[in-house]
């Protein structure tokens, strides 16, 4: 311990007697630990921890999977046997999402209910900040009148109100009674404003084939996800035995709530920005490798007459890693301050509202565990970038040392073979991020301008959704949309006005199962497609023409209607994928479950007329009608990600209405004006209705690219970081290397050597050092940029403009960098530099 001390105070001075060294290490030290800090904040805020619920990891969802295809909602039929019947889970609780209006109180507004049953909140363990959860008793039709507010929505419409309990709140023209407001820290099921009972009645539970309902189950100690799949299994072949009818190839799938939340891009893009920091960490900790190894060729003499007076090399090297860690403390009290700074910057970069969309999103916080990473990259980046110089600087030739006094070099060769390993790989690692920077903001902006051929500025877009209480029936739903279309139509300064389910590039639509007539399913392949329903002047709004070149049929007219034989378009991908080298035209499909795990548009509910009695008998297996294909359209992009290129199936919503549609109206000048001439030519055919999210086509790719831009943003500014200090690496090396090697260039231009000369040799090591760091650089970005084109549309990986350009200007600013130092080299005095030595 006194040695320790001994160290440390000794550390001390030599720190306070170098204050330009130890400013430029520790705020190197603090930005890298800093942005590291941060970035691992919001990443375990929303990736790792997004919801505060004890043992999280035992929570599981439990879904339903047909013949190894895609994981689907429950039916609750079967969600009531596996709850009477399971021995691995403590309990199992139901929950789904229903779109209602809050009326009553000005304008309608739309808010995201989630019904859910009363053990919900046992299995996530949640307790309200206000109030009480739901009572058992509250889950019977007609008793369920009571609401728990989330914490977003309880702050946002109501001010966060303490005194909000028993007053009322009207929901689809039903009152309410609000007994309870839940933390922020429980943001789940997830965009949720409003918890109801779920109070089911006997058809609903005795239904198997409509798979709408999302079930959360609680692992009892001591039993293992494996052990609870196994059962499940188990479960699942005695349903299929004794209701072959629903059952008979449907499997059981536990996914941990984690993973279900996160899906796959959540990770993979904060582990971007995440990897991304990391990489500015390890430049920083090669610039002060690089200080570190200057500093101790200066040392040299010092630690001569140390080892002479007894001190061992290890003696020595702890002394220098004690400095660094000392270094690295520091650095990593900075880096708390500049985390916190680098963390609020990023969350209030993003509007507020990104906190009721992103699982916790409003939790971001510096807590005990960024506090822990901080010390965690302070210790570590003061040991790594410490003790390669150390080693170095402790390998001195006694004897040659001393007789030469301070200006020899001893050892100077592998000191400045390190210098320049650590200056390539700054090189290289900026090459990496300003590259992945680029890719990224190059994809953000095809994002933002792919819909610029729809002329986005002069196109508005709302949604509506219709509750099944007053819309039961396919003509209640038909009669009300075609009343709306020609009520907007007739508005002054609409040039046309239509409605779908999802607009190009919405990415709003999960592809559904397909079913081909008279085509079995191969086991282990699966048919799937957008359904996409539209109005019929769709097609014509997005710019969406027949296909050339194949059997190309017609479009939706007017003669499509609820009397009708269905019909369906399906894009030239469907075609190419699921008919090559036929006609489809004639061919009849059908569609699975919807989005959100809903069956087909008609519902359980909607059973009124001859139609409405066909689609319910076809939808109680969770399908659509069959549907005969009429026309063939060109392929239109419908998401951002690689692996969402699904071919497309429009259906008329003519013939199967949707409850919940996005209007596009296209207007002649700003589409802005039209809201309040919109808000009251529909509020005319129903005043309780609210136009969710009204905005232009421009706005509405701006919001939803908002988190793409933010990452881009981020990687950006980390790279410019990473680019600043791979400049000021290259300084400081050629600043010493001309210290260095001040006698052998003053001996060359006394042996008649030319200035241009010298500088030409200074910037050849320049060029050599740049030359290997970009050539590594460019290896790496190459197969980052793969990686990223694999999975966002837009981003290129073979783009030659960046892949010559980026490369081009970092070789110019490395190179320039090391002007300074080689005009320096250039200018010695030869006579001076001899004198010297």
């Amino acid at each position: 311990m006194q040695t320790l001390l001994q160290d440390l105070r000794y550390a001390l001075r030599q720190l306070r007697q170098s204050p330009g060294f130890t400013m430029a290490a520790v705020l190197t030290l603090a930005i890298g630990i800093g942005a590291n800090t941060a970035s691992f904040s919001i990443m375990d805020a929303v990736i790792l921890r997004p919801l505060d619920i004890p043992d999280l990891d035992r929570v599981m969802t439990v879904q339903e999977q047909q013949n190894g295809g895609d994981l689907k909602p429950v039916a609750l039929a079967n969600y009531e046997d596996w709850r009477r019947q399971t021995r691995s889970f403590e309990d199992l609780a139901v929950h789904r999402s229903v779109a209602m209006a809050v009326t009553g109180a000005g304008d309608a507004e739309q808010v995201q209910a989630g019904q859910v049953s009363p053990n919900f909140f046992s299995v996530v363990r949640a307790n309200p900040i206000l109030g009480r959860v739901f009572y058992p008793s509250e889950t019977e039709p007609g008793r369920n009148s009571v609401a728990v507010l989330s914490c977003y929505f309880w702050k946002h419409h109501f001010g966060g109100d303490a005194g909000i309990l028993n007053h009322q709140i009207e929901l689809d023209q039903h009152a309410y009674t609000i007994v309870g407001v839940m933390p922020q820290t429980l943001q789940y099921p997830p965009i949720t404003d409003v918890l109801i009972p779920f109070a089911p009645d006997a058809a609903q539970l005795a239904n198997r084939g409509a798979h709408d309902y999302q079930v959360l189950g609680r692992l009892r100690k001591g039993v293992t996800p494996d052990q609870a799949q196994a059962e499940m299994n188990v479960l699942a072949e005695r349903l299929a035995r004794n209701y072959p009818a629903t059952n008979q190839g449907w499997q059981i799938k536990l996914v941990p709530l984690l993973d279900d939340l996160n899906g796959f891009y959540g990770p993979f893009f904060f582990s971007m920005m995440v990897g991304a920091t990391l990489f500015v960490l390890l430049v920083v900790c090669a610039n002060v490798a690089n200080l570190q190894l200057a500093r101790g060729v200066a040392r040299r003499p010092e630690f001569a007459m140390r080892s002479a007076l007894g001190a061992g090399r290890w003696r020595l090297t702890r002394q220098l890693l004690t400095e660094n860690l000392l270094l690295g403390l520091v650095g990593g009290a900075g880096g708390l301050v500049v985390g916190q700074v680098y963390m609020r910057i990023s969350v209030l970069s993003l509007p507020q509202v990104v906190g009721r969309f992103i699982t916790g999103w409003s939790n971001i916080s510096l807590n005990q565990r960024a506090m822990a990473l901080s010390l965690l990259l302070a210790v570590g980046a003061g040991a790594i970038s410490g003790f390669a110089p150390a080693l170095a600087a402790v390998r001195v030739n006694l004897v040659d040392q001393l007789k030469s006094g301070s200006h020899a070099i001893a050892g100077a060769g592998r000191s400045r073979w390190l210098r320049h390993v650590f200056a390539i790989a700054q090189v290289a690692l900026a090459v990496v991020l300003v590259i992945g920077a680029a890719l990224m903001a190059r994809g953000m902006m095809g994002m933002l301008h792919a819909a610029d051929r729809y002329d986005p500025g002069h196109m508005l877009f709302f949604n509506v959704h219709l509750p099944a209480a007053r819309y039961d029936t396919p003509e209640k739903l038909v009669a009300w949309q075609n009343a709306s279309l020609e009520k907007l139509r007739a508005l002054p300064e609409v040039k046309g006005a239509e409605l779908t389910t999802t607009p190009p590039l919405g990415d709003l639509e999960l592809p559904d199962d397909c079913q081909i007539e008279n085509r079995p399913l191969v086991p282990g392949k699966f048919q799937t497609a957008l359904r996409i329903q539209a109005s019929p002047g769709y097609f014509a709004a997005f710019h969406i023409p027949l296909a050339p070149g194949m059997p190309s049929g017609r479009l939706f007219d007017r003669g499509d209607d609820l009397r009708s034989q269905p019909v369906a378009i399906v894009s030239r991908g469907f075609v190419t994928r699921y008919f090559p080298g036929q006609s489809p035209l004639g061919q009849r499909i059908r569609m699975g479950v919807g989005r959100n795990g809903q069956t087909s548009d008609a519902g359980e509910s909607r059973k009124e007329g001859e139609y409405g009695k066909r689609i319910t008998e076809a939808s109680s297996d969770g399908q659509s009608p069959w549907m005969t294909i009429i026309g063939v359209v060109e392929e239109t992009e419908y998401g951002f990600f690689n692996g969402v290129h699904a071919p497309a199936v429009y259906i008329d919503a003519a013939q199967l209405p949707p409850a919940s549609v996005m209007f596009t109206i296209t207007a002649e000048g700003d589409p802005l004006t039209l809201a309040p001439a919109v808000r009251s030519a529909l509020g005319g055919l129903d005043p309780a209705l609210p136009l969710d999210g009204l905005q232009t086509y421009a706005q509405f790719m701006r919001d939803h690219t908002i988190g793409m831009r933010w990452l881009a943003g981020s990687i950006g500014f980390d790279a410019l970081i990473a680019l600043l200090l791979a400049g000021i690496g290259i300084f400081g090396v050629m600043a010493n290397l001309v210290g260095e090697r001040t006698r052998e260039i003053g001996v060359r231009l006394a042996m008649g050597a030319r200035r241009e000369d010298v500088l030409s040799m200074m910037l050849r090591r320049a060029a050599w050092l740049t030359g290997a760091g970009l050539s590594i650089g460019l290896a790496l970005a190459v197969a980052m940029a793969y990686g990223l084109a694999a999975v966002i549309s837009f981003v290129h990986a073979g783009d030659p403009i960046l892949f010559t350009a980026i490369p081009a200007a970092i070789a110019v600013i490395a190179l320039g960098s090391s002007w300074i130092p080689a005009r320096r080299a250039s200018r010695i005095d030869p006579m001076a530099a001899l004198r010297d030595e």
